[in-house]
């Protein structure tokens, strides 16, 4: 009964509102969903792009993560700018094509031998972590690694530069983005491990009860595939190298 109600106001929504903008979630991950740019970061300029390429207007709002999935969940917004793909999610999302990779990688200190291969090389060592964040399902299942846990990978940098611990882990370009923006005289004392813990895609996704939600999901691949072929896509990411 909940999905036909959920079906039905999407129904009456592309009805009445095919002339609105899409409007498009994210959750604030500088650089990739930054509202302090003008762009609102990375992701959500190669989204708004791409979909402005199709013909669609946009409306881009940033909440809190839950609450951005929650609102694509019930129609309050038509997707969901930069997402993982997983099973639990596949149940309620259309997920597009991948247009952004992510490399969950270790940092350390430059004076610190760590020899990375697999998570046994690792014992003994103190990883920062950051709570509730979407690491590898072995790294987060293993007993065998003493994690430390905080609210926000910036806590864990500064950690790390005052040998606290001995490597903390994100995604590369987040974590480069923190060092550029708050920690520059620590630039040259840090360096990432050359082997990712894991690979995520990024992508859109629009609610399945969502009527046009394949139409929106075409376009938007049929877009980047454009953008990747005419050098749009490599131009926007190589404005937030750091």
């Amino acid at each position: 009964m909940k999905n036909l109600i959920r079906f039905l106001i999407w129904g009456w929504f592309a009805a009445n509102v095919q002339a609105e903008p899409l409007g498009i979630v994210g959750s604030s991950w500088p650089p990739y969903i930054d509202k302090s740019q003008q762009s609102k970061g990375m992701a959500m300029e190669i989204v708004t792009v791409a979909l402005q390429r199709r013909g669609y207007q946009t409306r881009i709002s940033i909440e809190t993560w839950p609450r951005a999935l929650e609102g694509v969940e019930i129609g309050v917004y038509d997707l969901v700018a930069a997402i993982w793909k997983t099973r639990e999610r596949e149940k309620t999302l259309f997920f597009s094509q991948p247009y952004l990779a992510n490399q969950i990688k270790f940092i350390k200190n430059k004076d610190t031998e760590v020899q990375y291969r697999t998570l046994e090389d690792l014992k003994g060592l103190l990883i920062g972590t950051v709570r509730n964040y979407a690491y590898d399902k072995d790294f987060l299942e293993t007993q065998d690694l003493i994690k430390i846990p905080q609210n926000h990978i910036i806590q864990n940098l500064l950690k790390l530069t005052q040998g606290e611990i001995d490597l903390t882990l994100g995604d590369e370009k987040a974590i480069r983005y923190e060092i550029h923006q708050y920690m520059k005289g620590n630039e040259q004392q840090l360096e990432f491990l050359n082997k990712p813990l894991s690979k995520r895609n990024l992508r859109i996704a629009v609610n399945k009860n969502n009527p046009t939600a394949k139409k929106i999901v075409d376009d938007f691949n049929q877009a980047i595939a454009k953008m990747k072929a005419d050098g749009t896509l490599a131009e926007i990411i190589n404005k937030y190298q750091f």
